[in-house]
């Protein structure tokens, strides 16, 4: 049996976390609620963790380092789902609208 570390399973928790985020745009209804919470604790518990690893290296810049990067790094895949979700729909929209109605 392959034995999986604790960075394997870290790594994939963050992947996790931030494609529930950028998943926030794409989605509708009780599934953006969903994959909104999901998200949300799932950054939240990585922050947390950051900040423990600072209280326990005993140095808070690289605790605030680490949060600051990890805010940033949300706010810009947000961002850019979010902007491409849009551009993806007004694309869709135009390409509709220029074929006009269908025939019957």
């Amino acid at each position: 049996m392959t034995d999986y570390s604790v960075s394997l399973w870290s790594a994939v928790f963050q992947a996790v976390s931030f494609l529930c985020l950028m998943a926030i745009p794409w989605t509708d209804g009780r599934t953006r609620i969903a994959v909104a919470i999901i998200g949300t604790i799932g950054i939240a518990t990585i922050l947390a963790f950051q900040i423990y690893v600072a209280v326990q290296q005993d140095d808070m810049g690289l605790g605030i380092d680490l949060t600051l990067m990890t805010l940033v790094n949300v706010i810009f895949y947000v961002a850019l789902s979010w902007g491409v979700e849009r551009l993806f729909r007004l694309y869709l929209l135009k390409r509709r609208k220029g074929r006009g109605e269908p025939p019957l």
